[in-house]
């Protein structure tokens, strides 16, 4: 897919977002259960950032690297898990589901793949578990060889310092929700990431990555 300005890009990787908000706020209704939360509303235009903020996802050892890398390569490295997929055409979601019941509190993690990235992962969600919750065969345990999880940066849920913070582009004092959007350009590549913050009691509690890119 050729995508010439950045505007466009922007759009397309909202409308992915936009479509993993439909399909949560309608799981009561037809969804799987184990479909990824949408993302939160918010109010106001995202903090328009100076670099990229997102980097690749470690899983232990495993490296994803959004945009990159595809669902059948992480599902096939990990061993386990149930390939989902919910919608048709531009409104097709696919995802992986993973539990860490070993966290605390227990996390769940989706790595999905919007139409937009014909099968490249584009996003990662992960959020914090309500107590008893437990895995489930489309949301199986993560083997302990793929822990612990975290962007390369650090960025995970939990607790966050000051410096990550910083170089996120997160003011001292924030919300319950921080949106952070960044766009440009390498030589021809054009590239969108957004990421949406949780806060609750001082840690985050949900986190929703995004990135694009396209010539």
């Amino acid at each position: 897919m050729q995508i010439r300005s950045t505007r466009r890009l922007s759009a397309l990787l909202l409308l992915g977002a936009t479509t993993l908000a439909w399909h949560g706020a309608s799981r009561a209704a037809d969804t799987p259960v184990s479909s990824p939360p949408p993302w939160p509303v918010v109010k106001d235009s995202p903090t328009p950032l100076a670099a990229d903020p997102v980097r690749p996802l470690m899983m232990g050892s495993l490296r994803v690297t959004l945009d990159a890398i595809t669902l059948v390569d992480v599902r096939q490295q990990i061993g386990v898990g149930v390939s989902q997929r919910q919608g048709k055409g531009t409104d097709a979601l696919d995802w992986l589901c993973y539990t860490l019941p070993d966290a605390a509190p227990a996390q769940r993690l989706w790595l999905t793949s919007s139409e937009l990235s014909r099968g490249r992962v584009d996003a990662v969600v992960a959020t914090d578990l309500a107590a008893g919750t437990v895995a489930t065969a489309q949301c199986p345990d993560l083997p302990a060889k793929f822990k612990p999880v975290r962007f390369d940066d650090g960025l995970w849920l939990g607790a966050m310092s000051g410096e990550l913070r910083k170089a996120l582009g997160i003011p001292a004092k924030s919300g319950p929700i921080f949106s952070g959007l960044f766009q440009g350009q390498t030589g021809n590549l054009q590239m969108v990431s957004s990421t949406v913050m949780e806060f609750r009691g001082g840690r985050t509690v949900s986190l929703h990555v995004a990135h694009s890119s396209q010539n």
